[in-house]
């Protein structure tokens, strides 16, 4: 097996083989090119307002694909329900033909018969050069293709729980922020910190501002290691 087979295995992106570890990926492909600020804004927003791992990033020939590598294979269900919250949320001006789901995609390199043009994994820093020709002109070299892969690494089951309650709570007009005097928070506090523990051992708060005070609190606990 060489370095491009193990990253593809490693991130369960290889069809030869069944994906290491139970693991899975989605594949989200956009069929235009000229979408591309579009991939951009949501390969951003997957990271910073999903607290997820970068996906991998493609060209095949007629556009973009967003791999993301779950770490533990879930119900087709649930993989629909997290590509769904995705388009729901930062697709939603782009129509439906403009974009496939595949849950059993074939992951480049490969050749585009009979176009003598290549898919490849590329930088999504470099995304943008794509824009009008997303394809590569010769085969790309298999050892740059797997050092792309190897600074990701797959959702595991938390990330991937988080990600689709935030997406819920931002796209249902029903969510609304728990009012402070609904918690049983017995203050007053005389520090941040107090409070935050407060709120992340209160059942009523619910999970996503729990697990926002966690993330708060983590300095406070990494000090006192």
């Amino acid at each position: 097996m060489d370095k491009l087979d193990a990253e593809l295995r490693r991130l369960h992106l290889s069809p030869a083989e069944p994906p290491a570890s139970g693991g899975q990926a989605l594949c989200l492909g956009f069929r235009r090119a000229a979408d591309w600020e579009s991939v951009a804004a949501l390969w951003h927003a997957a990271q910073a307002e999903l607290d997820l791992p970068a996906p991998a990033m493609s060209i095949d020939g007629e556009g973009y694909r967003l791999w993301f590598s779950l770490a533990e294979r879930v119900a087709d269900e649930t993989a629909r329900r997290f590509i769904d919250g995705l388009i729901r949320r930062y697709l939603a001006e782009l129509p439906d033909a403009r974009l496939h789901i595949d849950f059993a995609a074939s992951p480049p390199p490969a050749e585009l018969i009979p176009d003598e043009r290549w898919a490849a994994f590329i930088d999504p820093g470099l995304g943008s050069m794509f824009a009008a020709e997303p394809w590569l002109d010769m085969a790309p070299n298999r050892n740059q293709q797997a050092d792309l892969l190897a600074a990701l690494r797959s959702i595991r089951p938390a990330e991937l729980s988080y990600a689709l309650d935030r997406m819920l709570a931002q796209t249902s007009p029903a969510a609304a922020p728990v009012a402070l005097e609904t918690l049983s928070l017995s203050g007053p506090f005389t520090h941040p910190r107090d409070f935050l523990l407060a709120v992340m051992n209160d059942p009523q708060a619910g999970s996503l501002a729990r697990i926002e005070a966690a993330k708060a609190l983590l300095p406070y606990f990494e000090k006192a290691r």
